[in-house]
């Protein structure tokens, strides 16, 4: 399986090359929906207190990852990777906690899992992505600074198994020469969340601006 996801993830090759590899880049957008929702850290021996969290909440971050892509058809390709995703929130700490800030940093490995489509063999053409984010949380990293204390640094786990995340992406592709490709695309992806998951369900999407750069393999 592993073997698979690091073959797959870039563009669709002209000539006669079938794989790309490909090196990924983006800025990316969270916005979450919380429900009076408090997260408790670890608290590794230390005093701490819960993180509250309500609202509609705006996150920015970023990812990075390569990947490969099998064309299989004109026009027609398949893609996978391994991307780390990075986001962070920063708020307010609760008044009766004290001044401060505590700023939550999530981590993710997402395997995108795509087909694309791109409809003109041209050195310039449009380009679609439809397909399945499949994001593996790791624990995330809690910074709380106090004003006239220590800061403290903190981890906040996560539950196992996959959060899955249904995307389309909708951009253009430039083929610079035989073997390298530059692929721009915004994405969207909704958080249906953790097969099983109802319970601890948070509604949210994120927007990301795509940035593929691809080579042909001989």
């Amino acid at each position: 399986m592993l073997a698979i996801l690091l073959f797959l993830s870039a563009s669709p090759v002209t000539g006669q090359s079938r794989l790309s590899v490909t090196a990924t880049v983006a800025p990316t957008i969270i916005r979450t929906n919380y429900n009076r929702t408090y997260l408790y850290p670890d608290s590794d021996g230390q005093v701490v207190e819960p993180v509250f969290v309500s609202g509609t909440r705006n996150t920015a971050g970023y990812l990075a990852g390569l990947g490969a892509q099998y064309s299989y058809a004109p026009g027609w390709s398949i893609s996978a990777g391994l991307w780390y995703s990075q986001s962070t929130m920063r708020q307010l700490r609760l008044p009766a906690a004290g001044e401060g800030t505590t700023t939550v940093r999530s981590r993710t490995l997402r395997v995108p899992l795509l087909l694309n489509y791109q409809p003109l063999a041209r050195r310039l053409s449009p380009y679609v992505s439809l397909g399945l984010h499949l994001d593996f949380p790791f624990s995330s990293r809690v910074i709380v600074d106090r004003t006239g204390a220590d800061t403290q640094r903190l981890r906040l786990g996560t539950e196992s198994g996959p959060v899955f995340h249904p995307m389309v992406g909708a951009g253009g592709r430039y083929q610079f020469n035989n073997r390298c490709a530059l692929i721009v695309q915004p994405v969207w992806a909704y958080n249906l969340g953790r097969f099983g998951g109802a319970q601890t369900y948070t509604s949210s999407y994120e927007v990301s601006l795509l940035a593929q750069l691809t080579y042909a393999l001989p």
